[in-house]
Parts: structure tokens; C-alpha cells; sequence
């Protein structure tokens, strides 16, 4: 099998807001045709929030993000 590309896995590449990148993904049917979408926020290939129903909200959550310098960590060791 070959390995999924980021478009596969992350969906469509939107806007960037500071650091944290906005992703749409969409659900086809078995007819390959889009139901639905949802946005995704993403750190360094790693999704932080997702199943966001509407642009408006994904881009104030990744500015209220920003600001509290929310990132991805690899070794979250607490």
C-alpha cells in the first residue's frame, strides 16, 4: 500500500493564523461525492482541535490559541 499524502490526512490547506494552520476535511459518500466538512486546527503536522463546524469559530479559537501560546508537544511529560 502506498502512504497517504498530507492532503489525505490533514484535507485542504485553508489559512495559517500565527503559528497554527487551517485545514478543511470533508466526508464523501460511497457516490465520492461531499456530505459534509469540518475544520482542523494543526501544529507541525499534529491536530490540535477538530470536528469544527464553521470557519468563523476555527479562526477565533486559532487566535485565542495563539495568544495563549498553545503548541504541540512531543514528550508532554507532567
Amino acid at each position: 500500500m502506498a502512504r497517504k499524502n498530507k492532503k489525505e490526512t490533514l484535507g485542504n490547506y485553508i489559512r495559517k493564523i500565527g503559528y497554527i494552520d487551517v485545514y478543511q476535511k470533508f466526508s464523501f459518500n460511497k457516490d465520492k461525492k461531499a456530505e459534509t466538512s469540518s475544520f482542523r486546527l494543526v501544529h507541525a503536522k499534529h491536530v490540535l482541535l477538530d470536528n469544527i463546524k464553521s470557519f468563523t469559530i476555527a479562526k477565533e479559537k486559532a487566535a485565542e490559541m495563539v495568544t495563549n501560546k498553545v503548541k504541540y508537544e512531543k514528550h508532554n511529560k507532567s
